[in-house]
């Protein structure tokens, strides 16, 4: 759930990210957050180091970091097969198997229509207005 995360913290903050993320704070641990080290490293490239310090601590007191290598290949070969970009593939990969009923991203390619994910695509102000 942690996709729209930069947004919440960084240089360039979106309203509903920083709200989506200080939802989950104040409603822990109502909402289980899964995060990979693909998105924990996407995270580092597009934050300040201060805002970086606040995303890790946030890690370690809600979720862990599963590593990429835990991610059965079969699962992310299917995503490539169907046309998503590798980065991509790992994340949908990922967020099939820890058995996530939603991907919370700013991230256009995941916006497209995917019809047959196994979870949800929302943005932070879709997810927001869910579980208000």
């Amino acid at each position: 759930m942690l996709m729209s995360i930069s947004l919440a913290l960084g240089l360039l903050k979106k309203e509903s990210c920083k709200s989506l993320f200080k939802h989950l704070i104040d409603s822990f641990p109502s909402y289980p957050v899964s995060i990979c080290r693909t998105i924990v490293e996407e995270v580092r490239e597009n934050l300040s180091l201060k805002d970086f310090r606040i995303f890790i601590n946030f890690i370690n007191v809600f979720t862990k970091t599963d590593e990429d290598f835990l991610i059965p290949f079969e699962i992310g070969a299917k995503y490539e097969a169907e046309g998503f970009k590798e980065a991509d593939a790992l994340i949908a990969a990922y967020t099939e198997w820890v058995g996530a009923d939603a991907l919370i991203t700013e991230n256009r390619h995941f916006l497209k229509h995917n019809p047959g994910l196994p979870f949800k695509v929302l943005t932070a102000d879709k997810c927001l207005k869910l579980i208000k």
